[in-house]
């Protein structure tokens, strides 16, 4: 009790010594009186700190904390050396995972460097050999001379079948096959339709071209028939060779012993012969029609048929090219000529042409957004050199023997 008497009174002093050098700082030396308060106050703060510092309870209490602060650093040192013991580790897992990870990315730019230069080889082979297969075409040459390289070519039989795969969509299994006639001059060199028709056909030449096409298509069809009874090939035929009264009667003499091949052979006209047919030619394709043959029409540039004769003379497909097809139906709305008056969509062309028993074919396809596009279109068939180039018949004849799936190569 008497010492907490004694700690009050030298508080009280030491205020009131802290209020007089308050006091004589602002009358003495004309300090402002919160200087002056400032003064005695921190005399008498300081007073107090002292009395507190040399008091026994206190000194005993400032050990304590010392110990305490002491403790207290010790458990922060050690905390902080078990951070860094942290840092490092972290540090190095991820010095090694970064390894790693490079390691693998390494790797895998040598896998993708490999699979480039392999890609690169690849290429590089497929142009070569394109180069190599591609047919040495013959040179231009007058009309006489052309006319002389045509008969050398039917007389020493150098007469070609190459066809070309018709695919369904969209499995992209081969349905049909078209057949295309070559001729090789006395060089090797290959002749074209669309050259040697140009002095053929004026000379007569034409219809014996067509009867060794016609020849070369029956021997195909029968071995097409011993893989898939449903396969057909289209065989192109000449609109003089239908109207000549000659030769037509040994056409569907020939034709008439071979009638099994009626669901297998689809003879091929242009749209342009088709629409300019001599009233000979109609009669005799009605013949074929009666044999149970049917035909196409190719190179159409424009779906607007008269569907109800297409369906009357037997033509039971019609070929447009891709890019037309997609241009005319779902940008340009056209339509065939048909007895219906209600409106179409043109996804329905395709079923519009099937009720007449004509098929759709969108040939000359050459890219996968054409594909795209006509399959938006619901159409079955495709005909183009992204399914498979035109080949000779009796390399395509013998890949197709090693199995039952075997697809034309492009």
């Amino acid at each position: 009790m008497l010492r907490t008497a004694i700690h009050a009174a030298l508080i009280v002093t030491y205020l009131s010594i802290g209020l007089g050098i308050g006091g004589a700082a602002y009358y003495l030396s004309e300090y402002s009186v919160g200087v002056a308060t400032c003064l005695g106050g921190l005399f008498a703060l300081a007073c107090g700190l002292l009395h507190l510092a040399f008091s026994p309870k206190t000194a005993r209490l400032s050990k304590n904390e010392a110990i305490l602060i002491r403790n207290e650093f010790q458990s922060i040192k050690k905390t902080q050396i078990e951070t860094l013991e942290d840092i490092d580790a972290l540090r190095e897992a991820v010095v090694q995972e970064a390894r790693a990870r490079d390691q693998a990315l390494v790797a895998e730019l040598r896998d993708l460097a490999q699979m480039i230069a392999q890609f690169a080889a690849r290429t590089d082979a497929k142009v070569v050999a394109a180069r190599t297969d591609a047919p040495r075409l013959a040179p231009k040459r007058s009309d006489q001379t052309l006319l002389a390289a045509v008969k050398s070519a039917i007389e020493d039989n150098r007469v070609e079948l190459h066809i070309q795969p018709i695919v369904g969509l969209p499995q992209r299994k081969v349905s049909f096959y078209e057949g295309f006639t070559r001729l090789r001059d006395v060089s090797g060199a290959m002749i074209l339709p669309g050259e040697f028709l140009r002095v053929a056909e004026p000379s007569g030449l034409v219809n014996e071209i067509d009867n060794l096409l016609l020849l070369r298509c029956v021997q195909i069809a029968r071995q097409l028939l011993k893989q898939d009874r449903r396969m057909g090939l289209f065989c192109n035929v000449s609109p003089s060779s239908l109207a000549d009264e000659g030769f037509f009667p040994q056409f569907i003499a020939f034709l008439r012993e071979n009638k099994d091949l009626a669901g297998s052979i689809i003879f091929e006209l242009s749209r342009d012969a088709f629409d300019r047919l001599p009233m000979a030619a109609e009669r005799n394709m009605g013949r074929l029609f009666d044999l149970g043959f049917r035909f196409s029409i190719d190179r159409c540039e424009s779906v607007d048929l008269d569907l109800r004769k297409l369906e009357r003379v037997g033509v039971r497909y019609v070929k447009i090219a891709g890019d037309t097809l997609v241009r005319q139906l779902a940008r340009e709305g056209a339509l065939p000529v048909t007895g219906l008056s209600r409106e179409f969509q043109p996804s329905d062309v395709a079923s519009l042409f099937a009720r007449y028993g004509v098929d759709l074919i969108a040939d000359r396809v050459e890219s996968e957004r054409t594909v795209v596009e006509i399959l938006e279109l619901d159409i079955a068939f495709a005909q183009g050199n992204i399914f498979g180039k035109p080949r000779p018949s009796g390399e395509i004849m013998a890949a197709a023997n090693e199995g039952p799936r075997v697809r034309m190569a492009g």
